[in-house]
C-alpha cells in the first residue's frame, strides 16, 4: 500500500477542524504548534518543571533562547494564573488538550466549546477562560509570534529528522485496518519543552475524531531535541493513537465494565504509581497494552508478543494475557466481528471470568525470569527497588550533595524504598531486590566490587566501551544482571567525576542496555550482545 504522510510546519496554527487530513485519507500531521509552544514556555516561566517534573531538563539552544527572552515576563500574569491552576490540578494532560480548542494566533478564540472535563480539571470555566485571555495577552506583550517564525530552521529540522523515522511505514493504515474503524485525521504534535507524552482527542460534529499524539523530546543531538527512536516512536504512536479507538468504546460500555471494579483493588498500588488511578483507566490501559503487545507478535513473532506481555505483567498489569488471548479470537473472526467495537463485549467477558474466579497471590506475583536488560525494566517490581549511595567519595562535599540528588529521585519515584550507603549494601542480601547504584567508580565501595565484572572501563581522560570516548566529563548508565540473583537487574549511575553524578538522571536513557553521555547529550545509546548468559558491547 502507498504511504501517505503530510508533514507540515505550523508556523501559524491550523485548527483541529481544519487541518489537511481528510476522513479517511490516512495522513498523519507531524507538526510543531505555535500555540503548545506558547503554554509550554508560559510552563516554564511558572516553574512548573521543578514542581511537576514535566518542563524537560535538557540543554539546548532553543531553551536557551526562551529562558533569554522571556525572562522578563516571569512575573506576567498568564504565568502567575498557570502556577495558580497547576497547583490546584490543572497538569499532565488538561493544559495541552485545552490548546487544541483554540484557534490560531493571536486571536486564540474557541472553535468548540471546552469540555467538562477540561473545565473541571482548570477550576471551573471562567477561570479557563481568563488563562486563555492571559495567554492571548502574553502572546502580544511579548511578540510571541516574531520569536517563533524566527526560530523555523529549527523546527523545520525537528520535522526532517523526525519524518526520516517514519518514512516506509504505513501506521495510520494498519491501525485503521486492525480496528476496523476510522478518525477524522491523526496528528503528531513536538513539543521541544515537554516531558513524556499525551494523547488528547477531539471529537467532530460526524462523530470522528481528530487524534493527537503530544511529546517532549527523549535526547539531545547536535544541539537539536530528538523524540525517540524509529522503535520507540512506533510504540508510542501505537499506543497513544490506540487510547482514542479505545478509550470511547469503553466509555459506550461503562456501565457492564464497572460491573468488575472490584479487580482494580489487587492492581492499585501499581495503577496508582503509573497514575491510573480509576478502574475504568485500568481497562483501558490493560486492553491497549493488550492491543501493543498483539501488534509486536503480529510484526515480529509469537515470542515478541509474549515478551511484551511479560514486560506489562512486571509493570502490574496482571490481567493482560486473557485479553491478549482475546484478540486472537477477534483476528480469526473478523467476518463476525468487523470492528474493535463490535468485539468488545468480549473483553468484558474476559474481567467477568476473572471477578469469578479466586485469583491466587500467585496471580499477582511479578514474573521472574533471567534479567536481559534494558534499563526501563530494572524497576518494573518497585516494591524489590533499593538505592545505592556512595561513603568513599574523595570530597564529602560533593558526597552530600551527591544523597541530597538521590534522595530527591527517590522521593519522586521510589518513595517506599530504602536507600542504603555501600557499606551497608555489602552487608545486605540483596538478592531479591532491583538496585540504583551511585557514584563513581572508586566512591561507591559496592560498585567498586561489581564494575571489574563489566566490560567497560571508567578512566580520568576517557570511558572504553564499544569504541573509546575520550573526555574529562564523561557519565555512563547501565542496566545488568544483579550479581546475587541474575533474575533481577542493577541500574549503574556512575561518571569519571562525583560531581557529575549529580543530575545523572537528566541524560535520557531507558530504552537500551546502556548510554554513555556527556552532560545531557548522549554519545551512544545501545544494547549488549548476549550469548551463553555473558553479556559483552556489540564492537
Amino acid at each position: 500500500m502507498k504511504k501517505y504522510f503530510a508533514f507540515i510546519l505550523l508556523l501559524c496554527f491550523i485548527c483541529p477542524t481544519c487541518t489537511s487530513s481528510k476522513a479517511g485519507d490516512q495522513s498523519l500531521n507531524v507538526v510543531v504548534d505555535p500555540r503548545l509552544e506558547l503554554l509550554s514556555i508560559v510552563q516554564l516561566l511558572s516553574g512548573y518543571g521543578e514542581k511537576f517534573k514535566l518542563i524537560t531538563s535538557y540543554d539546548f539552544p532553543y531553551k536557551r533562547d526562551i529562558t533569554d527572552y522571556f525572562a522578563p515576563y516571569k512575573n506576567h500574569s498568564a504565568v502567575k494564573l498557570f502556577a495558580e491552576m497547576s497547583a490546584a490540578g490543572f497538569t499532565f494532560d488538561a493544559p495541552p488538550g485545552a490548546m487544541l480548542f483554540l484557534s490560531d494566533l493571536p486571536d486564540l478564540r474557541l472553535t468548540m466549546p471546552f469540555t467538562d472535563y477540561l473545565e473541571t480539571r482548570a477550576g471551573g470555566s471562567e477561570k479557563l477562560e481568563r488563562f486563555v485571555n492571559t495567554l492571548r495577552d502574553f502572546a502580544q506583550e511579548t511578540q510571541f509570534m516574531t520569536f517563533f517564525n524566527a526560530h523555523k530552521g529549527t523546527f523545520l529540522q525537528i520535522i526532517a529528522n523526525e519524518k526520516k523515522k517514519l518514512e516506509g511505514t504505513d501506521y495510520i493504515g494498519d491501525l485503521e485496518k486492525y480496528y476496523g474503524l476510522k478518525k477524522h485525521s491523526y496528528n503528531i504534535i513536538f513539543v521541544p519543552l515537554f516531558v513524556g507524552g499525551f494523547g488528547p482527542r477531539i471529537e467532530q460534529p460526524d462523530g470522528t475524531y481528530d487524534i493527537y499524539n503530544i511529546t517532549g523530546p527523549r535526547s539531545i543531538k547536535d544541539g537539536l531535541p530528538e523524540f525517540g527512536s524509529a522503535e520507540a516512536l512506533k510504540h508510542v504512536l501505537l499506543h497513544e493513537f490506540s487510547h482514542s479507538f479505545i478509550n470511547p468504546i469503553t466509555e459506550s460500555f461503562k456501565e457492564p465494565i464497572s460491573k468488575y471494579s472490584s479487580l482494580y483493588d489487587p492492581v492499585s498500588s501499581w495503577m496508582k504509581d503509573q497514575a491510573y488511578g480509576d478502574w475504568m483507566t485500568c481497562v483501558n490501559e490493560h486492553i491497549i497494552r493488550a492491543l501493543t503487545a498483539r501488534f509486536d507478535s503480529l510484526e515480529k513473532g509469537e515470542e515478541a508478543g509474549e515478551q511484551a506481555i511479560l514486560f506489562e505483567k512486571r509493570r502490574g498489569f496482571f490481567y493482560i494475557e486473557p485479553l491478549y488471548e482475546q484478540l486472537k479470537n477477534y483476528e480469526a473472526k473478523r467476518n463476525i466481528f468487523p470492528t474493535i467495537k463490535d468485539f468488545y463485549p468480549e473483553f468484558i467477558k474476559v474481567f467477568k471470568e476473572l471477578s469469578e474466579k479466586e485469583l491466587s497471590k500467585d496471580f499477582f506475583k511479578v514474573p521472574l525470569t533471567p534479567f536481559t536488560g534494558i534499563i526501563n525494566n530494572v524497576s518494573e517490581d518497585k516494591k524489590s527497588v533499593i538505592l545505592i549511595v556512595p561513603t568513599n567519595e574523595s570530597d564529602k562535599a560533593v558526597e552530600k550533595k551527591i544523597y541530597e540528588y538521590v534522595k530527591k529521585i527517590h522521593d519522586l519515584f521510589f518513595k517506599d524504598s530504602p536507600i542504603l550507603t555501600d557499606k551497608e549494601a555489602l552487608n545486605r542480601d540483596l538478592s531479591n531486590n532491583a538496585l540504583f547504584v551511585y557514584g563513581t567508580p572508586k566512591g561507591n565501595l559496592w560498585l567498586a566490587q561489581i564494575l571489574p565484572k563489566l566490560p567497560v572501563r571508567i578512566e580520568s581522560d576517557r570511558i572504553v566501551a564499544e569504541t573509546v570516548y575520550q573526555g574529562d566529563r564523561l557519565r555512563f548508565i547501565t542496566a545488568w544482571p544483579n550479581p546475587q540473583n541474575p533474575k533481577r537487574g542493577v541500574v549503574i549511575y556512575t561518571a569519571q567525576k562525583a560531581e557529575d553524578i549529580i543530575g545523572i538522571n537528566s541524560v535520557f536513557h531507558g530504552p537500551t542496555d546502556y548510554v554513555v553521555a556527556k552532560g545531557t547529550d548522549s554519545l551512544k545509546a545501545a544494547n549488549y550482545k548476549k550469548q551463553n548468559g555473558q553479556w559483552s558491547f556489540i564492537k
